[in-house]
């Protein structure tokens, strides 16, 4: 597993990105484009001719753009809950989401030789895809994402609807 490296700006950027940070919209969509890019830079090795980017819709598209702006290789779009995932041809494949609760959306289009890039995955899941992991960080909190401005019990803030000033 790959985890960045937490300067004051990559602090800054994160405490924009959780859930109790109250914050939405554009300056929380900066947040995760800025993370994206930083992360992106851990990807050295990867030739932009030979990577595709697949961002997991909706929470990972922001993400995964910073990502895209940093490496400037393919890009593409994968809905779980409408599309069948047809991987791409290129030799590197970077599964891209905001958030990483249990890791069952993944889990299903994986194979051996992708990687997963997320701002943030639950501590559970790390084990399944420590080996093809790059993060942000990990967090040991885990809520059910619902239409609410704070996390109260098992239910908390949805990313997504964070990201499109919905909440």
């Amino acid at each position: 597993m790959f985890e960045l490296t937490k300067t004051e700006e990559v602090n800054r950027l994160i405490a924009v990105t959780k859930s109790d940070s109250g914050i939405s919209g554009p300056e929380l969509v900066k947040a995760h484009i800025a993370l994206g890019e930083q992360l992106g830079m851990a990807f050295t090795d990867l030739k932009p001719e030979e990577t595709t980017i697949v961002a997991m819709l909706r929470g990972g598209l922001f993400f995964a753009e910073g990502l895209y702006f940093e490496l400037g290789c393919k890009f593409q779009v994968y809905n779980p809950k409408t599309d069948e995932f047809i991987r791409p041809k290129t030799k590197n494949v970077i599964l891209v989401d905001s958030v990483i609760n249990t890791g069952k959306t993944i889990s299903k289009i994986l194979e051996p030789d992708m990687y997963i890039a997320c701002c943030v995955i639950n501590q559970m899941a790390v084990p399944e895809f420590e080996k093809q992991l790059y993060t942000v960080r990990v967090s040991q909190n885990s809520f059910v994402g619902a239409d609410v401005s704070r996390q109260s019990g098992n239910k908390g803030p949805d990313t997504t609807m964070r990201l499109f000033n919905l909440i």
